[in-house]
């Protein structure tokens, strides 16, 4: 007998932390009983369940209420299980047909980025392939990187990196670099042309978690004589769209 109402009281509960979950800032009751359509004794009945489990918190000055530690900590613990090559695997194989340009995910890795997976739909011989490295201040990828990181980290790198020139494009200063960086940083995407590999131009989109860290990039790169430099660039918003489904799985969610 106790089980339809035991469902209907999860339910319920499910329902709020729904809305609490995709709500910009904290709500006061007021908003959850609209939102959720519940009559206000049901709803003080089920806010009073869930603040008992510590999945949400109520703060009195402003009388509102958000989610909470309990379910915090339940969502760093789904992160560390989630394995970021398989989960970024179909968004960017289908980025790779679609575009019909090679993809690659990488993560930061001390002054280099390291590649984690690629899809390379025209095979190239000279191609970053899974574990490989690449320099920070020639890649589309290593500018995210760079771009997205704290204020002091970037200072700090910026003195550390060696600024290998590869080709005549390549950004040999810190401050040719920074502003390639501030655009980096407004366009919401980074672009190397001809800079590592004189006949590849790339780009790169970050990878947010849910603290809005930047954790690892989506990249499109194509060689010049299938693609001008152009028309990479013109890809710009596919990857973007490629990293935010990416990151939206692991938690992260538009501010």
């Amino acid at each position: 007998m106790g089980r339809p109402t035991e469902s209907s009281i999860v339910t319920k509960c499910a329902i709020v932390m729904d809305v609490l979950s995709e709500a910009r800032q904290p709500l006061a009751f007021s908003e959850i009983v609209d939102r959720t359509g519940f009559v206000k004794s049901s709803c003080h009945r089920i806010l009073a369940v869930l603040l008992g489990e510590e999945l949400i918190s109520y703060d009195k000055p402003s009388r509102t209420y958000r989610t909470g530690a309990r379910l915090h900590q339940w969502a760093r613990s789904a992160w560390r299980r989630i394995d970021l090559q398989q989960v970024a695997a179909e968004p960017m194989n289908r980025l790779s047909e679609m575009t019909k340009m090679n993809a690659a995910l990488s993560i930061l890795d001390g002054q280099t980025i390291l590649y984690l997976r690629t899809a390379d739909y025209v095979p190239v011989r000279y191609a970053a392939h899974s574990g490989d490295h690449a320099p920070l201040h020639s890649t589309a990828a290593g500018k995210v990187f760079l771009a997205f990181m704290s204020e002091q980290k970037r200072h700090d790198l910026l003195e550390q990196l060696e600024y290998e020139k590869f080709t005549e494009f390549t950004l040999t200063s810190p401050e040719e670099l920074k502003r390639e960086l501030w655009a980096t940083k407004t366009n919401g995407y980074g672009r190397a042309v001809k800079e590592e590999v004189l006949q590849v131009t790339g780009i790169a989109a970050p990878i947010f978690n849910e603290q809005d860290d930047v954790v690892a990039c989506m990249s499109l790169w194509s060689l010049e004589q299938a693609a001008t430099s152009a028309e990479v660039i013109a890809k710009s918003e596919q990857v973007i769209a490629a990293a935010e489904e990416v990151s939206k799985i692991i938690g992260w969610r538009p501010s």
